[in-house]
């Protein structure tokens, strides 16, 4: 620390002033925002991969339904679904502005064979007048994933006028 005058005025050392460049000696084994780098591991894939096909959330199995009436209730929905087993949750959506169903719902069974019997009966069929669509809310499909942009690389912005 330096004086100056009456008080004391902090002033840090700086052993390297080289602007976001690490110091002579520094520390390999970290990254570069300081993190310390890990060792990888590499586990066959046979050992946690998930089958392809409907997947079941933390809770139980969840259907969406698409397709929705506007003016639907949520006993009219619950009617529906639950003569194929006792709807452990169900989730409807409102427009803030209207109060009216945004159209879809979610809907939670605890035995699959629940949900997939409400997919196989109630698809494509018509609750208030509209046709619904039912089916799995989480499906993991088979093959290389996606392109990680919805579909959209290498294509931003080419609906703008140039």
């Amino acid at each position: 620390m330096e004086k100056s005058g009456r008080h004391q005025q902090y002033r840090p050392h700086h052993s390297n002033s080289t602007k976001g460049r690490q110091p002579s000696g520094h520390d390999q084994s970290s990254g570069r925002d300081g993190a310390p780098r890990y060792e990888s591991i590499t586990v066959p894939m046979d050992s946690y991969t998930v089958p392809p096909g409907p997947q079941r959330s933390v809770e139980g199995w969840i259907v969406f339904v698409t397709g929705v009436h506007e003016e639907a209730q949520e006993d009219d929905i619950l009617d529906a679904f639950s003569e194929f087993g006792q709807v452990k949750n169900l989730h409807v959506n409102l427009d803030r502005r209207t109060g009216f169903v945004k159209g879809y719902a979610l809907i939670e069974y605890d035995e699959k064979e629940e949900a997939q019997d409400a997919i196989n009966t109630l698809h494509g069929k018509e609750l208030l007048g509209k046709t619904i669509g039912v089916d799995w809310a989480f499906v993991k499909h088979t093959g290389g994933g996606g392109t990680g942009s919805g579909g959209l690389r290498g294509r931003r912005g080419s609906h703008r006028k140039r």
